[in-house]
């Protein structure tokens, strides 16, 4: 009986130590998993700042952010449309054009009218 009391006590300790490693174990895959993929993260961010280093990364800036140009570069400016807008000639140009569509403006009826007997009389 104090056998069976022996045994029963190391079994209880084992299967909680079997526990416990396998606890464990899974801890130590997961963070496996996550020191390679900050592994890998870091891989990433080297490289970026490697091309930070770049001249071409300096270069690029100094087109997009300083609008500078090399020697013998042309550069041609495109006004967006809203800067244009401001130029003599656009007020006429947007008058003529307001006039012609109230002048080629017909209700629907209207044009479906002329499409079919206008065509006819044309056609006869």
């Amino acid at each position: 009986m104090v056998s069976m009391g022996i045994l029963l006590f190391f079994s209880v300790n084992s299967a909680r130590e079997i526990i416990n490693r396998r606890d464990l174990e899974k801890e130590i895959r997961g963070l496996e998993e996550q020191i390679s993929g900050l592994s890998g993260r870091n891989q990433e961010l080297g490289g970026l700042i490697d091309y930070f280093k770049t001249n071409d990364f300096v270069e690029e800036v100094a087109r997009t952010k300083l609008n500078l140009k090399k020697e013998g570069e042309k550069i041609i400016i495109v006004p967006e449309e809203k800067e244009r807008s401001g130029q003599p000639g656009d007020q006429e140009f947007v008058a003529v054009l307001q006039e012609q569509i109230k002048h080629d403006y017909q209700p629907n009826p209207v044009k479906w009218w002329n499409y079919f007997f206008q065509n006819q009389t044309l056609n006869n």
